[in-house]
Protein backbone atom coordinates (compact mmCIF):
# COMPACT_ATOMS: atom_id res chain seq x y z
CA UNK A 1 0.00 0.00 0.00
CA UNK A 2 1.57 3.36 -1.04
CA UNK A 3 2.24 5.88 1.66
CA UNK A 4 0.84 9.42 1.62
CA UNK A 5 2.96 11.90 -0.31
CA UNK A 6 3.87 14.97 1.77
CA UNK A 7 6.06 16.68 -0.81
CA UNK A 8 5.75 18.04 -4.35
CA UNK A 9 6.71 15.77 -7.27
CA UNK A 10 10.38 15.41 -8.17
CA UNK A 11 11.84 17.28 -11.13
CA UNK A 12 14.02 15.49 -13.68
CA UNK A 13 17.15 17.04 -12.12
CA UNK A 14 16.15 15.89 -8.64
CA UNK A 15 15.32 12.37 -9.80
CA UNK A 16 18.63 12.22 -11.72
CA UNK A 17 20.54 13.33 -8.60
CA UNK A 18 18.81 10.68 -6.47
CA UNK A 19 19.52 7.95 -9.03
CA UNK A 20 23.16 9.03 -9.18
CA UNK A 21 23.46 8.91 -5.39
CA UNK A 22 21.78 5.50 -5.26
CA UNK A 23 24.10 4.05 -7.93
CA UNK A 24 27.43 5.71 -7.11
CA UNK A 25 27.25 6.51 -3.40
CA UNK A 26 28.14 9.74 -1.58
CA UNK A 27 29.06 12.88 -3.51
CA UNK A 28 29.95 16.45 -2.65
CA UNK A 29 28.83 17.82 -6.01
CA UNK A 30 25.11 18.60 -6.07
CA UNK A 31 23.55 21.76 -7.50
CA UNK A 32 22.34 24.13 -4.78
CA UNK A 33 18.68 24.21 -5.80
CA UNK A 34 18.48 20.44 -6.19
CA UNK A 35 20.38 19.85 -2.95
CA UNK A 36 18.13 22.27 -1.04
CA UNK A 37 14.83 20.67 -2.03
CA UNK A 38 16.11 17.13 -1.58
CA UNK A 39 17.48 17.97 1.87
CA UNK A 40 14.26 19.81 2.82
CA UNK A 41 12.19 16.69 2.19
CA UNK A 42 14.89 14.48 3.79
CA UNK A 43 15.61 12.57 0.58
CA UNK A 44 19.35 13.18 1.10
CA UNK A 45 21.53 13.65 4.14
CA UNK A 46 24.97 15.21 4.57
CA UNK A 47 27.72 13.01 6.00
CA UNK A 48 31.50 13.51 6.31
CA UNK A 49 31.87 11.55 3.03
CA UNK A 50 29.36 13.78 1.20
CA UNK A 51 25.65 13.73 0.39
CA UNK A 52 23.93 10.32 0.58
CA UNK A 53 20.45 9.16 -0.38
CA UNK A 54 18.14 8.28 2.53
CA UNK A 55 15.45 5.62 2.78
CA UNK A 56 12.85 8.32 2.03
CA UNK A 57 14.81 9.27 -1.09
CA UNK A 58 14.84 5.66 -2.31
CA UNK A 59 11.11 5.41 -1.61
CA UNK A 60 10.43 8.64 -3.52
CA UNK A 61 12.33 7.27 -6.52
CA UNK A 62 10.22 4.11 -6.51
CA UNK A 63 6.74 5.66 -6.23
CA UNK A 64 7.07 9.26 -7.39
CA UNK A 65 6.27 10.40 -10.94
CA UNK A 66 8.65 13.04 -12.30
CA UNK A 67 7.20 16.48 -13.09
CA UNK A 68 8.35 18.71 -15.91
CA UNK A 69 11.02 21.38 -15.38
CA UNK A 70 8.60 24.29 -15.80
CA UNK A 71 9.46 27.66 -14.35
CA UNK A 72 7.79 27.87 -10.92
CA UNK A 73 7.11 31.59 -11.48
CA UNK A 74 4.78 30.79 -14.38
CA UNK A 75 1.30 29.73 -13.40
CA UNK A 76 -2.29 29.91 -14.56
CA UNK A 77 -2.67 33.09 -12.50
CA UNK A 78 -0.48 35.16 -14.81
CA UNK A 79 -1.74 36.97 -17.87
CA UNK A 80 -0.90 35.75 -21.39
CA UNK A 81 1.93 38.30 -21.59
CA UNK A 82 3.51 36.70 -18.51
CA UNK A 83 3.15 39.75 -16.27
CA UNK A 84 0.81 40.13 -13.34
CA UNK A 85 -1.72 42.91 -13.55
CA UNK A 86 -2.57 44.76 -10.40
CA UNK A 87 -5.21 47.41 -9.83
CA UNK A 88 -8.36 48.23 -11.72
CA UNK A 89 -9.32 46.11 -14.71
CA UNK A 90 -9.22 48.16 -17.92
CA UNK A 91 -12.61 48.56 -19.60
CA UNK A 92 -12.80 48.64 -23.36
CA UNK A 93 -16.42 49.52 -23.91
CA UNK A 94 -18.06 52.06 -26.24
CA UNK A 95 -20.68 52.80 -23.54
CA UNK A 96 -18.19 53.94 -20.91
CA UNK A 97 -16.49 57.23 -21.69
Amino acid sequence: MPTAVNHPPLTHAEAKALVELAEHGPTRHLAGTVRGRLALYRFIDETPEGWIITALGREALMIEPVRSEEDPEKSSQTSPQGKRRYGKKPRNSPWIG
